[in-house]
């Protein structure tokens, strides 16, 4: 940086003023001394201790266009600073000062974009585009220019979707990154990136990476562990470790190891009960001298999605797939082409269970800037135009890492967006079930044997019965727990064969129907020995089955609502009102069956199957080229299906018996809750708490100051914050029901202020409530 200005001026100064006091000649030299430090602390880019010291200048010497300039400078290159660079670039290039470099309107025209204002940022990209010369800087003001009018229009409508940062104790002040979850949600793995400390005094210190497990407890993140697996040091070198994949059963992760080289891989670490075995590196098929920086596997894992920067692709990082080999070997990687690659930078495949649905992080295709996330669908072999999943998903910041529940209602991913709390946060991506629900039916199960049950070394495999392949090689249930669980797509017979040690193989036929909607079975088998006289003569199998049907029409009911519990989360959010959050979202995404609770329900079919070693041999099973024997079929087909619990919620039919009115009052245009409401909200709430078989029906109004379209957004708001202030407290969501009227049910003619103000009110009246088939 040109600093001459500063050394001539102080020349003609003293040479000038010849009254110039020692302290002020001293305060000069000061000025000049840490001039210099500070730009040669810019030159050498350490941004954070060149910053206090333009600070200090900037104090010192007000409005210099190069220490504006200097400023701006630093805060644009430091991770979460960028948008405090704005109004310095803008004071440096105001100046017209012909020191101040053409950088300056590309660095502003970038916080502009991060800022939301594209038209400004556009603005300043055209006029960098005047002055840089070379056809590389062009290129990349043009691409500028495109990420902000690809905002401009995925803006312009949002998705009916909400989403959240998850909080603690997941997210820190540091980076988190990299969500994989299992298909059920209840394991969430996770990268963790923090400062670390200096090996040696004097030297850098090196940032701690880290892999960490959180499970779901109770609709909540437990807090997390790490994983133990640590990143090999190379030729000195530590390497860089992260989570990029996760089997949906949660017993496989895939991870990847490299070095700051540019170099990585894809390894794989088996859940061996509850500890993660040691990486083993994936073949040659896969890994290449190039970087392969993430990975996802269907739940057959019989095809896997990489990406990598080998030579031969499209562009920076493309996204490839791999086939399994009858030998089990990973076949010749093929590129996905350009319907899903691009030259710049695919990242982070994320197949989803149903083996047709790829999400994926791209800065190329029409992103709005930095890393956005795409879904695209295989349809007949060829995929779909990748579709940018919008606002609020997306934004100008860098979004990757998208993973997606089995069902299709949650998500994960993680960005650096503003308002998180610090580096890359993760954050949940909450879907509509009207709008997300996947046909597929997902198997929680759990293999027990003994008194009391206890896991042992089990292996499964699933056979389709009409085309006799196994769907897996193996499913390996926990050692632990002896949970496994499996995904199945619709109208299909199988044959799960199941080898537990100490027993013989047999068979349990599953058969799950064509659906329209997502399911859930869940299955518990106990085994034991049959004795007679001390010795073991057989083996008995208890089979219990739970099978949920989200089709009925209870649940079409829950499914209306939960419309409505959607149209809640954004004033929630708005407010950090983590408490609202979290009992709405035990509203929205409450469990089907706990498996821990399976033996304890009296609603699944029970089958129990008795053999003995007189009862005949093993019996033959083909499956291709194989013949494995078992114990006959267990044949639990006929399966009872669970009848959904009765839930209490208010409908629209609901017959609604006048109690008692309760009525709160607003300002003009406002509606947060005043502080007189409070008296008359704590009744309702104490009702509502001492009497469970009563809900609310709430009814926001305004008076007839601005528009129709206005008020009627007003009176939502205000019956929504009553809503807020009720689940907040404890009650459910499933008790209430929130209506807006606008200006359309006035009690008088608004003539007068006091009549006005009688207008702006939400009225609370006690329901009893009927039971949902």
């Amino acid at each position: 940086m040109n600093r001459k200005s500063y050394t001539c001026a102080f020349l003609l100064l003293i040479s000038s003023l010849s009254f110039q006091s020692y302290d002020s000649f001293g305060q000069s030299a000061e000025i000049d001394r840490k001039i210099k430090k500070a730009d040669a602390l810019l030159n050498i880019k350490d941004y954070a201790q060149a910053l206090p010291l333009y600070l200090e200048l900037d104090k010192a010497t007000p409005n210099d266009p190069q220490t504006s300039y200097a400023i701006g400078v630093c805060y644009f290159n430091m991770p979460g600073q960028l948008l405090k660079s704005i109004p310095y670039f803008e004071a440096a290039i105001k100046s017209k000062d012909a020191g101040i470099p053409p950088r300056a309107h590309f660095n502003l025209g970038k916080g502009y974009h991060l800022d939301g204002k594209f038209d400004a940022a556009i603005e300043q990209f055209n006029l960098y585009k005047t002055v840089a010369k070379e056809a590389e800087k062009l290129a990349e003001a043009t691409r500028q220019i495109q990420f902000c009018t690809n905002a401009k229009v995925l803006n312009q409508v949002e998705a009916v979707v909400f989403v959240q940062n998850i909080g603690a104790p997941v997210n820190t002040q540091h980076t988190e990154y990299g969500p994989v979850i299992s298909a059920d949600e209840k394991v969430l793995v996770y990268t963790s990136l923090k400062p670390g400390t200096a090996t040696t005094p004097g030297s850098k210190p090196l940032d701690i990476e880290d892999i960490l497990v959180s499970n779901k407890i109770s609709n909540a993140w437990a807090a997390p562990k790490s994983i133990g697996i640590v990143a090999p040091v190379v030729n000195n070198i530590k390497s860089n470790i992260g989570s990029v994949g996760l089997s949906p059963d949660g017993q496989k992760l895939l991870l990847y190891m490299g070095t700051t080289a540019n170099t990585g891989d894809i390894y794989t670490s088996l859940l061996q009960g509850d500890k993660w075995a040691a990486p083993v590196r994936l073949g040659k098929e896969v890994n290449s001298p190039s970087q392969e920086s993430s990975a996802s596997f269907t739940p057959d894992e019989k095809i896997m999605y990489f990406s990598s920067n080998r030579p031969g692709g499209i562009g920076g990082m493309d996204i490839y797939k791999v086939e399994k080999q009858p030998n089990g070997e990973w076949g010749t990687p093929i590129n996905l082409g350009p319907a899903i690659n691009t030259p710049y930078d695919e990242e982070a495949p994320f197949i989803h269970p149903d083996k047709k649905t790829l999400y994926f992080s791209s800065d190329g295709h029409n992103s709005m800037g930095g890393f956005d996330i795409f879904k695209a669908v295989l349809d007949k072999g060829r995929w779909s135009v990748p579709a940018n999943m919008g606002v609020p998903v997306n934004t100008p910041y860098n979004d990757s890492y998208f993973a997606l529940s089995a069902d299709g209602k949650k998500g994960y991913f993680s960005s650096d967006r503003p308002g998180g709390l610090g580096g890359q946060d993760i954050y949940f991506l909450g879907i509509p079930e009207e709008q997300g629900v996947v046909p597929l039916t997902m198997m929680k199960g759990r293999i027990l044997a003994g008194t009391p049950p206890k896991a042992l070394k089990t292996v499964i495999k699933v056979v389709d019965k009409e085309t006799q392949e196994i769907i897996k090689d193996v499913y390996n249930p926990n050692a632990k727990t002896g949970d496994y669980l499996v995904i199945f797509p619709p109208g299909k017979n199988y044959d799960m064969i199941i080898e537990a040690e100490g027993f013989k193989p047999y068979l349990v036929n599953i058969y799950v129907p064509n659906q329209n909607y997502f399911y859930e079975l869940y299955q518990e088998i106990l085994l034991n020995p049959v004795t007679k006289d001390g010795k073991v003569v057989g083996q008995e199998i208890s089979v219990k089955n739970a099978f949920y049907d989200v089709e009925k029409e209870g649940d079409a009911k829950a499914k209306q609502n939960n419309s409505e519990v959607f149209a809640l989360m954004g004033n929630i959010m708005s407010a950090a009102d983590s408490a609202a959050l979290s009992a709405l979202l035990d509203v929205a995404y409450s469990d089907r069956v706990d498996m821990n609770n399976l033996a304890k329900n009296e609603t699944p079919a029970g089958d129990r199957f008795m053999y003995t070693d007189a009862s005949g041999k093993l019996q033959p099973f083909v499956v291709g080229k194989d013949t494995l024997y078992t114990m006959a079929a267990v044949n639990t087909n006929e399966i009872k299906k669970t009848p959904a619990q009765n839930k209490v919620q208010i409908t629209k039919e609901t017959v609604i018996k006048p109690n008692q009115i309760y009525i709160v009052y607003f300002d003009t245009d406002k509606a947060n809750l005043k502080a007189e409401a409070t008296p008359e909200l704590e009744k309702v709430y104490e009702f509502l708490k001492k009497n469970p078989t009563y809900g609310i029906k709430i009814a926001g109004h305004t008076d007839n100051v601005g528009t129709k379209e206005r008020n009627q957004q007003i009176s939502e708001t205000r019956a929504k914050e009553v809503v807020k202030y009720m689940v907040a407290k404890g009650i459910s969501a499933n008790r209430t029901l929130a209506k807006g009227y606008g200006q359309t049910d006035p009690l008088n003619n608004n003539e007068t202020e006091e009549d006005k103000k009688k207008n702006r009110r939400v009225e609370i009246t006690l329901v009893e409530l009927q039971k949902a088939d």
